[in-house]
């Protein structure tokens, strides 16, 4: 998993955004390719390593200036910002308990919500720098709505967090499917 993903860094060079990313997601990212004796030449194509470059992202640096002080945690940050946060009852401390214990689909249910929370929080960043206007917030926030509806409706915290009642999509969801053409 390391190596595909490293490989696909290599041939997209995309702009890596994380929130902490700087302190933990890349380092971790780094000493498990070399635990594991995985080439990362796909991370050396940009400055994924460098902390004050745009080719990697970190919104909890950029947003606190890169003054250590002034880390705020993503759930605070997503809520401050109007965003739902993280699911209730579930934090980062608890995924290695959860995984041990056999969660691994609420746990990946969590990751993807912070995933979510990342992306929603880094739009607001772009719209703050300027980079995109309110329309093309809006825009993404729909484009993220219908997403989360088609294809992760059985995540019950994606669907809070973009403001879908997930009791109203199951039952669409079952419906839908009874309606499907067999072939």
């Amino acid at each position: 998993m390391i190596s595909d993903f490293i490989e696909k860094i290599g041939q997209l060079l995309p702009q890596l955004v994380t929130f902490n990313g700087h302190s933990f997601d890349l380092p971790v990212l780094r000493y498990r390719a070399m635990v594991n004796r995985v080439s990362a030449g796909g991370l050396e194509v940009r400055r994924y390593f460098h902390r004050y470059t745009d080719d990697a992202l970190d919104l909890c640096d950029a947003r606190g200036s890169y003054v250590p002080g002034a880390k705020v945690k993503l759930d605070e940050i997503s809520k401050i910002l109007g965003l739902s946060g993280k699911p209730e009852g579930i934090d980062g401390s608890r995924v290695e308990e959860m995984v041990f214990a056999g969660q691994i689909e609420e746990v990946a249910r969590y990751c993807e919500s912070g995933v979510l929370n990342t992306y929603r929080v880094w739009l607001i960043y772009e719209l703050f720098r300027g980079s995109i206007t309110a329309q093309e917030l809006d825009w993404s926030d729909a484009h993220i709505r219908e997403f989360v509806r088609t294809r992760k409706s059985a995540n019950q915290h994606l669907c809070a967090a973009v403001g879908i009642d997930p009791s109203v999509q199951s039952k669409i969801n079952a419906v839908t499917r009874i309606d499907a053409p067999t072939q």
